[in-house]
């Protein structure tokens, strides 16, 4: 979907900045130089979409901005080592990195900010809860190397949300977008109002989707309803030129919202935001920076049968902080500092009627779980002449408990409690090789304790099949040891890297059949508990070619595949997206920019059937894109996705409620039009 005017590109970069879009610097990106293609100063394991203000970065427009997105789990699968999981066909993708999923990857707003999920089946993953119209980039750290904002065993994801710029005299300005979308009659509706003075900057945003059932490719009507809508506000105070405070609240709200996947919709989400944060420069003291950033999260969420005979209502609770100190001298940087994260949920109410001869549920879902979360973190860089040397590490005190344990844990661990220490290390070396070719490589060590849902969660449905799992509040950490090789080449009109990864996984949380244990539900075929795996294996690649070959017209690939195996049982590991590969070709014949999308995944035959996975036939898809300028910062985007129409579901798409045989399938052919005004 494209709805959005965005002027910020990059190659290696994804979708959805608008920072651009506001005030003047709409109109001024306009006129800077997309004459090159040159990346400099690459962070190989990041990839990041840096707003057109930024230097030294090209200006790539992109097919797949969408400011108006509620779903930021879809915004991030613009780029194929991305995939997600759908248990509803418009709402809360849940993202998947390299296979790696849920707490393997950390999400964070602004490098703390967290909301954990209420709702155990994830109808609303932490990444729901992001306000895409306030986002300026997302970071994504590939691999566990980055340890600054949390613990990092697959990945982390950072959504930055916009920085404030101060004026001298008082400004005020602002952006309204709209559109619509024909397969589904989906409205989009968003606005950002920013007051700027010397002192003080003050932001006002807010937005409404609403989008009824759409039908897929073969003309059949999918369930997937929804509507949403956030406000919120942002203030930022220079105190003077060393000291600057920023606060954030916003409120996500989730209605009426259809999952095709689950026994339950959800009734509401209700995610109330609280940030606040303080940067201090230090001009002749050892330190020179410290960065103070705290965070407070509630998820009131409800959900229920169709008819809601059955209603349940949970809550979940976030909070933390985190405190970094920086020392620059020479050709060396060091930040050092620590955070807390405490996670906490709790079953509400349940309503549901009483079938003759069913007994009662023993305890609830969540048990009143809680983890709390104790690190400190150093990252160390050393600059070369044509090198660069980073070292970075973490050290993790993590203990969680269940204050309502069921009689049957009691019965299989006694006291619902656990307590671990997770040491995280990591190493990187790049080096450049004249001007145009840099290789790198990355190892690190990274250690996670269970979720909430690993280790607490009592006989609830939240996998790939309708077997209740049965937490383990002993479950041992995992670990990742994983290494990355990474190429580059790049020069004025072409870009091309190859990064290609393996990853040995010990104790892999995962979860087995007990026969010997019965489910709670008359509709469940038996009971998953949590234990670990003792050895598995991940690998695979990524690529991607850039390529300016005309002055208005250039060239975009990108490809991704991953391998994953249980190395003792050599069965492959479950929910591993396959080989996908991105095309775009673009065309800038200003104040028109059109481009051409194909994509190609294809099949996946390596799934493991005891998690109730589907084998997936290969598909491709291609959208048209085009873009033009009515009048001074007004644009028109135009877009037809799923040209020909074809029926096709994702891997990683959860299978039908009705029909266990059948995942949901995504959307047919749209006709999509949006209209952006900054002022």
């Amino acid at each position: 979907m494209l709805f959005n005017y965005n002027p910020a590109t990059g190659g290696l970069k994804f979708r959805a900045v608008f920072a651009a879009l506001i005030l003047s610097s709409a109109a001024k990106a306009q006129t800077e130089s997309q004459d090159s293609l040159g990346y400099r100063n690459i962070e190989v394991v990041k990839i990041i979409k840096i707003g057109a203000g930024d230097k030294n970065k090209s200006r790539i427009t992109t097919s797949n901005t969408d400011l108006l997105n509620h779903d930021a789990g879809k915004f991030l699968s613009s780029i194929p080592e991305i995939s997600g999981i759908k248990k509803a066909g418009s709402y809360a993708t849940d993202p998947v990195l390299r296979g790696f999923k849920y707490e393997q990857l950390n999400i964070v707003i602004d490098g703390a900010a967290h909301a954990a999920n209420a709702c155990p089946s994830r109808m609303d993953p932490p990444v729901s809860h992001v306000n895409m119209n306030m986002v300026q980039e997302a970071e994504i750290f590939k691999g566990p190397y980055h340890f600054r904002h949390g613990n990092s065993f697959g990945g982390t994801v950072n959504f930055v949300t916009l920085k404030p710029k101060f004026s001298d005299e008082p400004e005020f300005g602002g952006r309204v977008s709209t559109g619509f979308e024909s397969n589904g009659s989906v409205f989009r509706n968003e606005a950002f109002t920013e007051l700027t003075s010397k002192k003080m900057v003050w932001n006002l945003f807010g937005s409404y989707q609403k989008g009824d059932r759409y039908k897929d490719g073969n003309g059949d009507e999918v369930r997937s309803a929804f509507l949403r809508y956030n406000i919120g506000t942002k203030a930022s105070f220079k105190w003077n030129e060393n000291h600057l405070t920023t606060l954030q609240v916003n409120t996500n709200q989730g209605r009426d919202v259809e999952f095709a996947a689950l026994t339950m919709d959800l009734i509401y989400d209700k995610a109330w935001m609280f940030q606040l944060k303080h940067l201090a420069e230090f001009q002749h003291s050892f330190f020179n920076q410290f960065d103070f950033n705290s965070f407070y999260s509630v998820v009131d969420h409800s959900m229920g049968s169709p008819d809601h005979t059955m209603v349940s209502d949970v809550r979940s609770v976030t909070l933390g902080g985190r405190g970094e100190l920086k020392k620059s001298w020479q050709n060396n940087v060091l930040f050092t500092g620590v955070d807390y994260r405490h996670e906490a949920a709790e079953n509400i109410s349940m309503v549901m009627p009483m079938m003759p001869g069913m007994p009662m549920k023993d305890g609830t879902a969540w048990q009143d779980a809680e983890i709390r979360q104790l690190g400190w973190f150093a990252e160390y860089q050393h600059l070369m002449p044509s090198a660069k040397l980073t070292v970075s590490t973490r050290l993790d005190v993590n203990t969680g408990e269940a204050k309502a344990p069921s009689k049957l844990f009691g019965m299989l661990y006694g006291e619902a409690k656990a307590s671990d220490i997770n040491a995280n290390i990591s190493v990187g070396y790049s080096r450049n090789f004249g001007q145009h070719f840099q290789v790198a490589l990355w190892a690190g060590r990274a250690q996670r304790s269970g979720s909430l849902t690993e280790r607490f969660i009592n006989l609830f449905p939240v996998g790939n099949d309708n077997y209740e799992i049965l937490g383990n509040p002993n479950v041992k950490p995992e670990i990742n040891n994983q290494a990355d090789l990474i190429f580059t080449f790049s020069r004025e009109k072409v870009f091309f890297q190859t990064n290609v990864f393996y990853a040995f996984l010990h104790d892999y949380i995962s979860g087995i059949i007990r026969p010997n244990i019965m489910p709670s539900s008359m509709k469940s075929p038996g009971v998953r508990q949590i234990q670990n795996l003792e050895r598995a294996m991940k690998a695979g690649f990524e690529s991607r070619f850039n390529w300016k070959f005309l002055p208005q017209l250039r060239s975009e690939m990108a490809v991704s595949f991953t391998y994953a195996e249980d190395l003792d049982t050599k069965k492959p590991l479950p929910e591993i997206f396959p080989l996908d590969f991105r095309w775009k070709m673009q065309a800038d014949l200003s104040p028109v920019i059109f481009s051409v999308n194909y994509r190609y995944a294809a099949a996946q035959n390596r799934v493991d059937p005891g998690f109730g996975e589907l084998q997936t036939p290969a598909f491709s898809v291609v959208d048209l894109h085009g873009k033009y300028e009515v009048f001074r910062n007004a644009f028109i985007d135009a877009e037809v996705s799923n040209l020909f129409d074809n029926a096709y579901a994702e891997h990683l798409n959860r299978t039908l409620t009705g029909n266990r045989s059948v995942r949901i399938l995504e959307r047919g052919r749209s006709f999509n039009l949006g209209f952006t005004y900054s002022f």
